[in-house]
Formats: C-alpha cells, structure tokens, sequence
C-alpha cells in the first residue's frame, strides 16, 4: 500500500469517529465561546429531596485534624460547625477569598479583652484550639492588661519570682507548673505535707499564709529545733498544731493569755505578771521550779 493509501485510509477513519460522536455530541458557539454538551438522559429524581447538613462527624470525615483539635481542646467552640462555616467549599485561589469565606470572632465575641486587644488572631492562632495560645511577643506584652492583680503583687511584694518573666513558668497561656518543677528541695530537704500553695501565695511566696489545720512538719521543716522541743514535750501544748497558735500570719508570737485566762490565783499573777519567769519555753511549757 502506498503512502498515499494509508493516508486516505487514516483520514476516513477519522471522519467515521466524528461521525459517530456526532450523534452523542454536539458543539455550538454561545456568547463567542465554543461549549460542549453531552447529551444524557435526565434523572430528576436524584433531586426530588433536599439533602440534609452535613453533620460534624461528617464534617470531621474530610477534615480529621480540625475534628481531633475541637475534641480534644475545643473549648467553648464545640458545636456544629455550620453555626460559623455558613458558607464552606468556596475558596477560590484565583480570587483569594480566604478572608471573605471565613467567619469574623466579633460575630459572637464583643470585645472579650476590651478595646486594647481586638487582633485576636494573633494569640489564638487556631480557632479549633482557642485555648491553646503560645507565648507569643504580643501576649507577653498584653499580660498585666488581663492579669492586673499578680503584676502587681509582684511589684508590691518583691521575691526571686518578680525577676522573672511570665513565660519562664508559664510556658503555654493557662498553664501552671508545679512549684517542684524548680523547688527541688524547698525547705532544706526536710518534710513538705500539702501544697505549697496552702502557704505561698505563687505571686508573692514570701507573704506566708496557711490555715489552722496547716502541718505541723511543714513548719518543722524549717524550724527544726522548736519542732522537736514542741514533739518531744509531755505538756499538753504537744498536743496543739503549730499553726492553733501561729495563725493570724508567719512569724506571728500569740500572748498567752489569749488561751490561758488568769490560770493562777491574782496574789500570784501580781508577783508573776509574766508566764515565761517561770514558764521559759512555750514549747515545752512544764514550769521551772522557782525559789
């Protein structure tokens, strides 16, 4: 066969082709442009019902990192997903519409932060996870505008902790460490019962408060002499916490008439106007004979 027939022969297979598609597809110009129509056979009852919204574990399907972080840290912002996304599936990377498609905080927040602080954003960076905000520059410089009471009480109370910048200890926004994260041994190695925080305050530590029922070996920890007198005495006075007497602040010295009212006869007390002549030690309260 000659070039010429093969030629021929392709040609005339290529016109049976369009033939063929002729039948099943026809191409018109509209408006200056050519458009395609394929000619399939309706199916209206694919449309006969509206579809419900999509649920969130539908939601989560196609979006699982979204869903886990809603799960996990959420927050507040656990709820259906189309209560913020009413419009979803429409960005456009040739328009760059992110901006316009994505819901705005001042929709349900006014203002939480007052006027100084609106650039949301900048501290929750992901609005799945609201509560997990990073020490960023801007929130460490926005801190004493939220947290006004513990600036100032280490302004007014200084202690090792107000050289400190807020982030050495709270590495993520809401986070507390425990105290023993940097207090290994915070009263000498010796016994530590409870918190440290039922005595000090984490903004001002040496302003020492604790209730009645405080450990007697936590002040033992530190005061180790008076402790072993006061747990080695047959008085009864070994009988009463430390902190029965101690209570109204660290360091405070009770009078002893503020439990013993006029506990010896008035000819005695004119003599003896001071219990610790004869009672020296209150810890240890048995009284020295006197001559």
């Amino acid at each position: 066969m000659t070039t010429r027939n093969v030629l021929k022969t392709g040609l005339l297979a290529v016109a049976l082709l369009v033939a063929a598609l002729a039948t099943t597809l026809s191409v018109y110009a509209g408006e200056g442009r050519p458009i395609a129509t394929v000619t399939i056979p309706p199916a209206p009852e694919l449309f006969a019902s509206t579809p419900p919204p999509l649920t969130v574990t539908q939601c989560g399907q196609c979006h699982p990192g979204v869903f886990a972080g809603l799960k996990d840290e959420g927050g507040r912002h656990r709820f259906d997903c189309q209560k913020c996304h009413a419009t979803f599936h429409s960005f456009s990377p040739k328009k760059m519409n992110w901006d316009g498609i994505m819901p705005k905080c001042s929709s349900c927040h006014a203002e939480p932060h007052g006027k100084g602080i609106t650039d949301c954003a900048s501290c929750h960076v992901n609005p799945h996870t609201p509560k997990k905000v990073a020490m960023e520059t801007r929130l460490l410089n926005a801190c004493p505008q939220c947290h006004v009471s513990p600036k100032e009480q280490l302004v007014k109370f200084p202690s090792k902790h107000s050289q400190l910048a807020c982030q050495t200890c709270h590495t993520i926004h809401g986070y507390k460490p425990n105290c023993i994260s940097c207090h290994t041994k915070p009263h000498h190695g010796g016994e530590v019962v409870g918190l440290c925080t039922s005595c000090h305050q984490v903004h001002k530590p040496r302003q020492i408060t604790y209730g009645k029922d405080a450990s007697a070996a936590t002040c033992g920890s530190c005061h180790g002499k008076v402790y072993a007198t006061w747990q080695n005495s047959p008085s009864k006075h070994a009988k009463v916490n430390c902190a029965a007497c101690h209570h109204l602040k660290h360091g405070y010295v009770p009078q002893c008439t503020e439990c013993h009212a006029a506990p010896h006869k008035k000819e005695f007390l004119s003599r003896y106007p001071r219990c610790l002549t004869c009672h020296l030690d209150p810890h240890n309260p048995p009284a020295k004979q006197v001559k």
